[in-house]
């Protein structure tokens, strides 16, 4: 399936650093497609530790109201999958994704 919105930006990876990006860019009505398998690294850890303001919140809340904060932005979108290539052509990068998702950026 090609998504037939073009994107300024894709974004491989819906954690921490990836939805803080995708604010910033919101923030600057950038129009951002945010990739992710929803299979974080941490999701074993109980506890985030040293973050200030959330000391010992589970990241999985973190993450959840993080991306809901992400999400307020109108012009960014999520979508759960997996980015299996990139290529560059006339000036324009397609993502192609597990799931036959074929996107323009």
């Amino acid at each position: 399936m090609e998504m037939s919105e073009a994107f300024e930006v894709v974004i491989v990876g819906g954690s921490y650093a990836g939805l803080s990006a995708a604010m910033s860019l919101g923030r600057s009505m950038r129009r951002v497609l945010i990739v992710d398998a929803g299979e974080p690294c941490n999701q074993q850890t109980p506890f985030a530790y040293n973050l200030i303001g959330f000391d010992g919140v589970s990241p999985s809340e973190l993450a959840k109201n993080a991306k809901a904060q992400v999400l307020n932005y109108p012009t960014i979108r999520f979508l759960t999958d997996i980015v299996t290539a990139v290529d560059q052509k006339n000036n324009h990068f397609h993502v192609q994704t597990k799931n036959s998702t074929s996107i323009r950026a």
